[in-house]
Order: structure tokens, then C-alpha cells, then sequence
């Protein structure tokens, strides 16, 4: 029943659509129409294949161009050849036609067009971490490395305030296969309890849109903060839907003597009417916001309290980055034209590293639990985002993470921040 529930997962993306279909995953690995998810150990012949699974239209279209533009050329500096293997790209697009957004049901068909080709040996995605949430599984139980330039989502790699069964559930195989380019939740937390600390708060008030995605984001920063002696007033959670009323919850957050409110979740309306709430109520307090927010949709519509607004972003300015990263950057431009930003740099080392770790193992570049293994020994490598380690559960080791500011209604980079790592406790 399950297996069968999967191939109708609905293609619309709700919370509830996600939840469901994630535990039909860890029992209907066969895919749907009888094609089987195999495990095999290598792909056949010197012909490899990487795939890209990102939201091509709609609002994150624009910067999964630049990491799909990224990628592409990090493959053409190697002339599509690793060693003795020919390597192929195909960029599959995890949204739907018709809203735009990520879609569960399309990104299931990603992975599961990645797990059935034979000559697959590393898979590329997912932007949102929701929609990790759905091909990982898959991914897996295929035994193919798998590389997000995004997905911060702490479940996916660490059981700290995650869901239940989490990370477990997202590998089948009981072997981890994930990895991840992007600082993921904990080093996030980090860089708000860090902000908190250089704007002087004392108090600060946590809230949380609901979504499971986001829920541990705000528990991590709650006790973060708590761990370095800023008082936590509450912790919250609320809908933020565009219907959504909000006094009473304001009343609390500016009776509760908090310098700073800090939000883990989406920029929908619902979220754009609290922000503005909050200001009119207490126009100095401070309004602090996940990297979920960072989107012109939010920040031109937020009126006047964009004056007191912060929000994380895990890209930083151009200047921030390695000398290698303006070489690839003006590589970028000549290829493809136009202005080349951060999200460029992220696609260029997600598939960088991959088709280093092929190579790194010479003859054995067509063996998927080797360049799984080689993967997961990167080690104090030199990069266009700086130098990292990737840890034994797929974290990444970079920390620096980027705060913005509003002016004139689109976010700005502010500053740079190094986390304070949070508490695990709470």
C-alpha cells in the first residue's frame, strides 16, 4: 500500500504531503511502475554519470541557475574526463511546471530516474531540505553519493533536536551517503547567537512557523543563546498563514520585556504581516530572521521595519571568498554572461569535490561505495569557499555565515559572523 501511495504522492508540496511521504519511502524503496532501486557496487564501463536535481522555476529558479551553471563548468575546466572515465551531466528540475515550487512527487522521479541509470555515480541536490528529505532515502538504497549545495536541515545529518527517527530514516542502507556544501542548522544557530551577543541582547523571544524543517533551527538557537547567558522568554510556535491574527501573540513578545524576537521559518504574507506587527508595536525591537527569509518577496514588503531587521544567509560578499574564487567567478562570466553571485561558487565545489574524490581513487573512480568512502575523507581541502573537513555524519566544517540587512526593500550583506557553538541541551 504504501509503495503504491508513493506514486501518487500529491504535487503539491504541503507540510503533510512531505511527512506522509517520507515514511512511505523507508517501505516502497521499488519505486513505482516495477522499477526496482538496485545497490550495485560499480557502474558499468568508463562511461559516468552525475546528476543535478534543483528548482529550476519559480522563486529559487534564478539561484539554482547559478549553481547548475556552477557545476557545468567546474565539469568543463575537466573536459568531462576524470582518470580513465567520461563523465556526463543532466540537470533535472525538482519543480512543478505549473506553481513553481518544489515538488515531492517530481523530486521522487529525479532520484529514482538517478538510482535506476546504471552508470550514476553521484547525485547533486536538493536545494530546499524538504525536498532532501524525499530523494535521500532513495539515493541511499541505491548506493550513490549524494552532494547538496544547500539543505541545512540538521536532521538530515545529526539527531540534535531533530524529528523522530532522524537522521536514521533517511538512510535505509544504514550506510550514510550524504553530504552537504552549505554550513547546515547548527552553524546557523551559531551565527545568531554570535549576532545577539554583538547587538547587545540580554532577552530574546524565539518563534517558529510550525514547519518540521525549521522547528529545530529555533530550538537550537533557544538554547544557544540560554548557553551564553541571553534569556530566553519563550519559545513558540505559531502559523503564519496569510489569514493568521497575531495580537495576542505580539502582546506577549512586548510584555515579555525581550530586546530582539528571533523567527525560524518561511517570508510568506503571514510572515511579512507578523514582522510588521512587531515593529508597530515596539519599533526598537530587533527582528531577527532565519536564512528562509531571505528573498526580495520578504524584504519589500516589510515597510519600516526593515530597520530593525537581520536575517542569516550562508553567502557571503564576493570579497569575502579565496583568491580561487574570483578566478572561477570571472570564468563564470565569460561563459555564461551576466553577473555571477555566491550560489555560482556553491555549484562549482559541489561538483569540484565530487569529481575529485573520482579521481582520488584512480581505476576505482567507477566504484560507488569507493567514491562514497573518498567523499568522506575530505579532509582540510583548499576551496573556492574557503578550506574545509567534511565530518563523519556529512557536515561540512565551514562556520562563517553571512547576516544581511534591508535597504530599500531587498536584503544586503551586513556582515560576517563566526558561530558560537550552540548547547545541545534543552
Amino acid at each position: 500500500m504504501h509503495a503504491r501511495w508513493l506514486c501518487q504522492v500529491s504535487r503539491v508540496a504541503t507540510l503533510t504531503t512531505v511527512t506522509v511521504a517520507l515514511g512511505a519511502l523507508t517501505v516502497g524503496l521499488a519505486g513505482c511502475g516495477g522499477v526496482a532501486v538496485s545497490n550495485p557496487s560499480s557502474v558499468v564501463g568508463n562511461q559516468l554519470t552525475i546528476y543535478s536535481s534543483l528548482p529550476l522555476q519559480g522563486p529559487s529558479g534564478a539561484v539554482s541557475e547559478q549553481i547548475v551553471n556552477g557545476e557545468k563548468l567546474a565539469l568543463a575546466e575537466a573536459d568531462g574526463h576524470v582518470g580513465p572515465f567520461r563523465v556526463s551531466y543532466v540537470s533535472l528540475d525538482d519543480s512543478n511546471p505549473t506553481s513553481g515550487q518544489w515538488d515531492p512527487g517530481v523530486t521522487a522521479t529525479d532520484a529514482k530516474t538517478a538510482a535506476a541509470d546504471t552508470s550514476t555515480i553521484a547525485y547533486l541536490g536538493e536545494y530546499n531540505s524538504a525536498a532532501t528529505a524525499v530523494s535521500l532515502p532513495l539515493i541511499n538504497a541505491a548506493g550513490i553519493l549524494q552532494v547538496s549545495p544547500a539543505s541545512p536541515y540538521v536532521g538530515l545529518t545529526s539527531s540534535l533536536n531533530a524529528g523522530q527517527d532522524e537522521p536514521e530514516r533517511f538512510y535505509p542502507s544504514g550506510r550514510r551517503n550524504f553530504g552537504r556544501i552549505q554550513p547546515g542548522d547548527p552553524a546557523q544557530a551559531g551565527a545568531q547567537v554570535a549576532l545577539m551577543r554583538s547587538l547587545g541582547v540580554h532577552r530574546v523571544y524565539v518563534l517558529d512557523d510550525q514547519d518540521p524543517f525549521e522547528m529545530p533551527l529555533a530550538t537550537i538557537v533557544a538554547n544557544g543563546a540560554a548557553s551564553i547567558g541571553i534569556a530566553v522568554a519563550a519559545h513558540d510556535s505559531i502559523s503564519t498563514t496569510a489569514s493568521a491574527l497575531y495580537t495576542g501573540e505580539v502582546e506577549k513578545i512586548v510584555e515579555s520585556g525581550a530586546q530582539a524576537v528571533f523567527f525560524a521559518g518561511g517570508g510568506g504574507a503571514g510572515t511579512v504581516a507578523l514582522w510588521r506587527q512587531l515593529h508597530e508595536a515596539d519599533p526598537h525591537l530587533l527582528l531577527l530572521g532565519s536564512s528562509s527569509m531571505v528573498s526580495e518577496s520578504f524584504t519589500s514588503q516589510i515597510g519600516s521595519a526593515a530597520t530593525e531587521t537581520y536575517l542569516s544567509t550562508p553567502v557571503l560578499a564576493l570579497s569575502l571568498y579565496p583568491p580561487s574564487a574570483q578566478r572561477v567567478l570571472s570564468d563564470y562570466r565569460r561563459r555564461f554572461g551576466g553577473e555571477a553571485g555566491p550560489y555560482a561558487l556553491y555549484g562549482y565545489e559541489t561538483m569540484s569535490v565530487v569529481l575529485d574524490a573520482i579521481r582520488s581513487v584512480g581505476a576505482h573512480g567507477n566504484n560507488r561505495q569507493t567514491v562514497i568512502d573518498r567523499f568522506f575523507a575530505t579532509k582540510d581541502r583548499d576551496s573556492v569557499l574557503g578550506r574545509y573537513t567534511i565530518e563523519p555524519d556529512g557536515e561540512i566544517t565551514l562556520s562563517r555565515y553571512g547576516i544581511d540587512r534591508v535597504r530599500r526593500g531587498r536584503p544586503v550583506f551586513y556582515r560576517a559572523v563566526t558561530e558560537v557553538k550552540p548547547s545541545a541541551g534543552g
